[in-house]
């Protein structure tokens, strides 16, 4: 079962590059939603496992970004790369949380997860097709990874302060 899910996922990620030229990853997140528990449940063997695998992932992920930023491009960056991220960041909070409290929904943490929901950015994604595109390692890559890696910490404070609300 395990083998044929990953091989699943290399062969739609393969289709959606050579033969829609799109970024493989499109194929492997259609892989993933089409054979995943919402339609195919007992088709993913130990569904739990592959939850934490993608937790181990997104750790992976992260510290691989870090390592793909270019310190003295970040430092050409610099507070525009800041401003984007915060800006990135805390606007579709507000605006998640703005219209959480249109419909009139007074709850702290409703309010709060709501507008968490639209916080964080699509790291892997930006990093994968930045990267297969070769621009990973210019100016606009660098700004685009950097804003991306700020704006994800951000986020992470926002659900961590939910977390806390939840206690």
């Amino acid at each position: 079962g395990t083998v044929v899910f990953l091989i699943a996922i290399y062969v739609s990620g393969e289709i959606a590059r050579r033969v829609l030229r799109m970024p493989s990853l499109v194929g492997e997140i259609f892989c993933g939603i089409l054979l995943g528990p919402p339609l195919l449940d007992d088709f993913v063997p130990n569904p739990e496992a592959w939850v934490m695998f993608g937790e181990l992932g997104l750790v992976l992920l992260v510290i691989e970004a870090g390592i793909d930023i270019d310190l003295s491009t970040l430092k050409l960056i610099g507070t525009r790369g800041f401003l984007i991220a915060f800006f990135g960041s805390i606007f579709p909070i507000g605006i998640g949380m703005l219209i959480t409290w249109m419909l009139n929904i007074t709850d702290t943490k409703g309010i709060l997860a709501a507008g968490a929901v639209f916080g964080p950015t699509s790291l892997g994604i930006a990093l994968n097709i930045l990267r297969n595109g070769g621009v990973l390692n210019t100016p606009v890559g660098q700004l685009i990874i950097s804003a991306a890696v700020i704006d994800d910490m951000i986020a992470l404070v926002v659900l961590s302060q939910l977390e806390a609300l939840g206690r």
